[in-house]
């Protein structure tokens, strides 16, 4: 008897041996390392992108032999304006998917008001010293669309989006975590498995060029305000939804590449013939009606089918061609995508005094602009090293795990008495207050030197 027992003992192990394994597998298999890549490398061009967008005053009367450049960095950046933000709320979206497989509604939201409310709450009142006029600061935080002059969370809105749609698609993430096999998802595969990549390519372009044909006529679209926010939204769904299709999505997006790899210079070509020929003002941009144009026009819709395809097909592009190249696992990833949310916080504050002193100095656009990246990165990287030694700080700045992830850093990790790893982040508390204090200061300094 006793020796039956044992016996099926350890075959209840190796049965949980089995299962532990297939489980690992999964997940291993789960975890496509090209989202990660990309949700990193996108954040860093953000951070460029930012930098070249916020000086380009300093163009103007600038003679020297850099000025060739001018034209393809207007091209550059004018392109990139039109998929960068849409990619990564795609990219938002599929990670929304793969964390809803693993909890209730009632969890994720929880989890969202976390991550997303606190430091976008934190960011409202302390760093963008929101707590100076707090009526008014959570007055205009409650205002639908209050414009980008007078957002209290300024370049935070990207968080203030994610935030509410999350909260008004939880419904339906919900209606698909419980039936994965449902309607929702049948569609989606269906039009994925549309021959030759037709439906996703396709489908999504013409759902993205009905919202711009009906509504950017009457407001000028501006940080996902006003036209933008449904476009977004649209984004972050998709993105949730191809995620849901599993296998079908990535089988499809390898057999895009080529397609959309030819059609993304013809696409970026009529964008801009467009955007530079139109009779009517922003018509990439909206609010034309005032100005005294009418909504619709044959001129209009032409602009709003070509601006949704570029943009689509452009994020298509850069999943198909990083499912390709980069689904790799590596070292320094985990670590870069943890620092991807703290650095995008941050970033602002460190950008606009960098600007503003090489202007003074006369540097030069393209010199200041290499410099001044440079100087930005390794700023947000060194804010991000101070953040995430503190349990508190971690939260403001939407950095994942507390005590037991601080354990795993240096010098925690080499602290083996109590009261050194307590001294340990007394200290990192100083140097968090220090730095908050710092980039508060660095954007004052900034609109003093600049004249704001």
């Amino acid at each position: 008897m006793v020796l039956l027992e044992k016996q099926n003992l350890q075959i209840a192990n190796q049965m949980q041996v089995a299962q532990d394994s297939i489980s690992g597998s999964i997940k291993k298999k789960e975890r496509r390392y090209d989202i990660d890549w990309l949700r990193v490398i996108l954040f860093a061009l953000l951070i460029w992108f930012h930098y070249a967008v916020f000086s380009l005053g300093q163009l103007k009367g600038e003679t020297s032999k850099m000025e060739i450049f001018n034209f393809p960095l207007f091209i550059i950046l004018g392109i990139m304006h039109q998929w960068r933000l849409a990619a990564l709320f795609v990219i938002s979206g599929m990670g929304t998917a793969f964390a809803f497989r693993r909890r209730t509604w009632i969890t994720y939201l929880k989890e969202r008001a976390i991550r997303l409310g606190i430091p976008l709450l934190f960011g409202t009142y302390i760093l963008f010293m929101g707590l100076f006029d707090p009526i008014n600061s959570t007055k205009l935080l409650f205002t639908i669309f209050p414009g980008s002059e007078t957002m209290p969370y300024a370049h935070l809105w990207f968080i203030y989006n994610l935030l509410i749609y999350s909260i008004i698609l939880t419904p339906i993430f919900a209606i698909v975590r419980k039936n994965p096999e449902g309607f929702v998802v049948s569609i989606v595969r269906k039009v994925i498995n549309i021959p030759y990549g037709v439906g996703l390519m396709i489908i999504p372009s013409l759902l993205l060029s009905l919202n711009a044909i009906m509504f950017k006529p009457w407001a000028f679209g501006e940080v996902g305000m006003w036209w933008e926010f449904p476009r977004y939204m649209m984004f972050f769904f998709f993105g949730y939804l191809l995620i849901c299709a599993k296998d079908d999505y990535f089988k499809i997006i390898d057999k895009i590449r080529i397609p959309v790899s030819i059609s993304i210079p013809i696409l970026s070509f009529l964008w801009y013939i467009v955007n530079e020929t139109s009779s009517t003002p922003n018509i990439m941009a909206g609010g034309w009606v005032q100005d005294d144009f009418q909504a619709f026009s044959k001129e209009t819709i032409i602009a709003g089918f070509i601006q949704e395809f570029h943009a689509w097909f452009w994020c298509l592009f850069v999943f198909s061609w990083a499912s390709k190249l980069l689904n790799k696992p590596s070292k320094k990833l985990a670590y870069l995508n943890e620092a991807v949310y703290p650095t995008y916080i941050v970033h602002m504050h460190l950008t606009f005094l960098p600007i503003a002193v090489f202007g003074l100095l006369g540097l030069g656009y393209y010199l200041g602009m290499a410099i001044g990246t440079i100087l930005v990165m390794i700023g947000v990287m060194v804010c991000f090293e101070i953040v995430r030694r503190t349990r508190f700080t971690r939260v403001l700045f939407g950095i994942k795990g507390g005590r037991e992830e601080l354990a795993k850093i240096y010098p925690y990790n080499i602290a083996d008495e109590k009261s050194t790893r307590i001294i340990i982040e007394i200290i990192a508390y100083i140097l968090s207050f220090i730095m908050t204090i710092g980039l508060i200061i660095m954007l004052i300094g900034a609109g003093i030197l600049s004249g704001w």
